[in-house]
């Protein structure tokens, strides 16, 4: 068995999508000489870095991140790999169609976007899943949609609106060596939430 983190760590100033999403602050509270202790403060967003987004992100009414059971967060997902991939180059319907996706299970979108992570045109140029592809994916009734890269608003709609979350910004996808693996997404356990950070792994058995 391998297990592959595809999870990009949480550290101060870490990249947001938009400028009223909060700023990710990692910031030292207590130290060993003064208190015998380390402690931080963490300030971080719903949907910074590596998260899940639950339909209530964008649909008042619907799903919060944690009304899922527990095992929905452990299941079989299938690799899509759509590499090489240039900036802006959207994924496209005929992409998708060449792809044998299962029916049921979700589907995790490769593009090595996440070695870009970081950087100030991360969220401006990555490489989109466009609409049309995303409608192969809701035809063929995945249980969620996960990828390398965020996703547009027109893809959050038409997933969300469907109650199927969308696990955003994984990176490592490149470690996976089989075209289906068990995933485990465990969001931040959040009342109420609209979304969560998260530690997502890929497991090859």
């Amino acid at each position: 068995m391998r297990i592959i983190d595809l999870t990009h760590p949480i550290y101060d100033g870490m990249p947001i999508y938009f400028p009223w999403h909060p700023a990710t602050e990692w910031v030292q509270t207590a130290n060993y000489k003064d208190h015998n202790c380390v402690v931080h403060r963490l300030t971080i967003g719903t949907h910074s870095g590596t998260h899940i987004d639950a339909p209530s992100h964008i649909f008042r009414g619907m799903h919060h991140i944690d009304a899922y059971d527990l095992s929905f967060w452990y299941s079989e997902a299938q690799i899509l790999d759509f590499t090489p991939r240039r900036a802006n180059e959207r994924i496209t319907r005929r992409e998708m169609e060449e792809k044998e996706v299962e029916e049921g299970i979700g589907v995790i979108v490769r593009t090595d976007w996440d070695v870009c992570f970081g950087r100030e045109d991360y969220y401006k140029t990555y490489p989109a899943i466009s609409t049309e592809a995303g409608e192969i994916l809701i035809k063929k009734n995945v249980k969620y949609i996960a990828a390398d890269t965020p996703f547009t608003m027109d893809v959050h709609k038409m997933f969300l609106s469907r109650g199927k979350p969308l696990i955003t910004n994984l990176r490592n996808l490149k470690e996976i060596r089989r075209p289906r693996i068990r995933l485990i997404a465990a969001p931040l356990l959040l009342k109420d939430g609209d979304g969560a950070p998260a530690r997502v792994l890929a497991i090859e058995e």
